[in-house]
């Protein structure tokens, strides 16, 4: 497995990964296609996210294949930009691989030789048993459970807020 920058890919390729992943996975959070409608779109948000000093998005690839993502993105508040948030997706086919927790100890690498964030905060579905495996196995400890915080049509799930010093 090779981890590169979101730099490192043109937007249009990115744009087709991240689609792929929130398509596939019933646990994102987000509709990617009233989000994004189009590459264009895409890049733009992503962008002024990267324009942040402390953000960054990896990209996993499996025989040059992308595999997965994961963005760390700075809390803007004068106050708090010694957090970010951790969002992250791995395409369907290679999920239960271990490319999360490798993506994810990139992550803590990488913000540690940079020295700006000092605190990662996520949250999950509580019924993401993966990710919750994934996120306790990498150290995130759990704050709070968030009842009925996401609505997927008529059904209700609880969200976890974990955190994760560096």
């Amino acid at each position: 497995m090779v981890i590169k920058n979101f730099q490192d890919f043109h937007h249009n390729e990115l744009y087709a990964i991240f689609r792929h992943i929130y398509l596939t996975s019933s646990f994102m959070s987000d509709d990617f296609d009233l989000r994004f409608n189009n590459s264009v779109t895409f890049k733009n948000y992503y962008q002024q996210i990267l324009d942040r000093p402390g953000s960054f998005v990896l990209i996993a690839l499996i025989d040059e294949k992308p595999a997965g993502y994961l963005l760390l993105e700075p809390n803007p508040a004068m106050h708090l930009k010694h957090t970010a948030l951790l969002n992250m997706g791995i395409i369907d086919i290679f999920r239960r691989q271990g490319i999360g927790v490798k993506l994810v100890e990139a992550a803590f690498e990488r913000a540690r030789a940079e020295k700006i964030i000092e605190i990662i905060y996520l949250m999950v579905r509580s019924d993401n048993f993966a990710a919750l495996q994934l996120y306790k196995k990498t150290g995130f400890e759990t704050l709070t459970y968030l009842e009925n915080d996401t609505k997927v049509g008529n059904e209700y799930f609880d969200g976890v807020v974990m955190r994760k010093f560096l």
